[in-house]
């Protein structure tokens, strides 16, 4: 089975029809999907509150965020260090992973 999209992933944990998140082109020619904040943020409200089994099946979709994530510059807003937090494991999973793709 082929792995979804950011744009796929963001439609279904948004709860959205297919194709209603567009994507847009940025003023460097990058194409962003819509949504991947709103996404980021129920998951990571989904994994503080999961079990194990479920906190994996959520991982992908929030590893997908991250370079999209860091094109657009949120982890120079807040950085990775500022994203992990000991009250909030999805948190912490979100400032681990970015701290890995940057580096």
């Amino acid at each position: 089975m082929a792995s979804k999209t950011l744009q796929q992933l963001n439609t279904k944990t948004l709860g959205v029809a297919a194709g209603t998140l567009p994507v847009v082109r940025l003023s460097n020619g990058q194409k962003v999907p819509t949504g991947t904040v709103g996404a980021l943020l129920m998951n990571i409200r989904a994994y503080d509150k999961a079990n194990e089994a479920q906190r994996v099946d959520l991982e992908p979709s929030i590893q997908a965020a991250i370079p999209t994530l860091c094109q657009v510059g949120l982890f120079d807003l807040f950085t990775p260090e500022e994203w992990a937090s000991k009250r909030s494991p999805g948190r912490n999973l979100v400032g681990k992973l970015a701290q890995d793709y940057i580096m």
